[in-house]
């Protein structure tokens, strides 16, 4: 066991953190998994917690249903790991062990650095290429798939907006029933949605600073574990 009372604290407080990120990994594979197998189990966790969803179920479909939890299964999968090998290395004091686990936290805290300064960066284009992709994948199949059509009339009439910038988006198209362009111009849905997270940016940030800092803690927490172990093994 590592010595001093410092380096035990460290490798506990560790160790239990990692434990919460094994258990919430397994945990949402589990559900995700579960969901996966059994096409009911969704609407029983609703009726478990008395949550009504129908509404929300009629407007997607099952491939957007699996997608969110292929995505949900491999976020779960990555606490796994981290999870496990937290776990293990701290609680073996095996050195191979913490080291994959500061690589694949260090490679995660790269990543998420990266992509906050490409959001500064390129927020013009990112903007741009958003309110692309709303008029390409969702307006211009508008009239053609079913499902689209029900979520865009949704968003139409809880955002009080048309189309990705405007209601000219539907202007080859024909004007969706769910819009107002007759009466009034109104704003691109991709638009409001783009500067509602804009407006909202500080508690995204919050998030993102949070999850930094838990990240570089438990970088620092994993050298300083490493250099005990070492400490150790060298004085024996």
């Amino acid at each position: 066991m590592v010595q001093g009372c410092g380096n035990k604290c460290i490798k506990y407080v560790f160790w239990i953190i990692n434990l919460l990120f094994f258990i919430l990994g397994a945990i949402i594979v589990g559900l995700c998994i579960w969901m996966l197998v059994d096409k009911n189990s969704i609407a029983t966790v609703a009726s478990t917690v008395k949550l009504d969803i129908s509404q929300v179920l009629n407007q997607v479909n099952v491939e957007q249903i699996n997608m969110f939890l292929y995505v949900a299964i491999a976020l779960g999968g990555a606490l796994l790991i981290l999870g496990f090998f937290g776990c293990c290395g701290s609680c073996c004091e095996s050195v191979c062990a913490i080291s994959i686990y500061f690589l694949l936290v260090l490679i995660l805290f790269v990543i998420e650095i990266i992509a906050i300064v490409l959001y500064f960066v390129n927020k013009t284009n990112l903007q741009q290429a958003f309110v692309q992709v709303w008029r390409d994948e969702l307006v211009s199949k508008y009239s053609s798939q079913q499902q689209i059509h029900q979520v865009l009339d949704q968003i139409h009439t809880s955002l009080n907006c048309c189309g990705a910038s405007g209601c000219t988006d539907f202007a080859q198209y024909g004007f969706p029933a769910s819009c107002q362009c007759a009466t009034i111009q109104q704003q691109g849905c991709a638009t409001v949605i783009w500067a509602a997270f804009e407006n909202n940016l500080i508690y995204v940030a919050f998030v993102g600073i949070i999850v930094l800092f838990v990240e570089l803690l438990a970088m620092i927490f994993s050298c300083i574990i490493i250099s005990a172990v070492r400490e150790k093994r060298n004085q024996a």
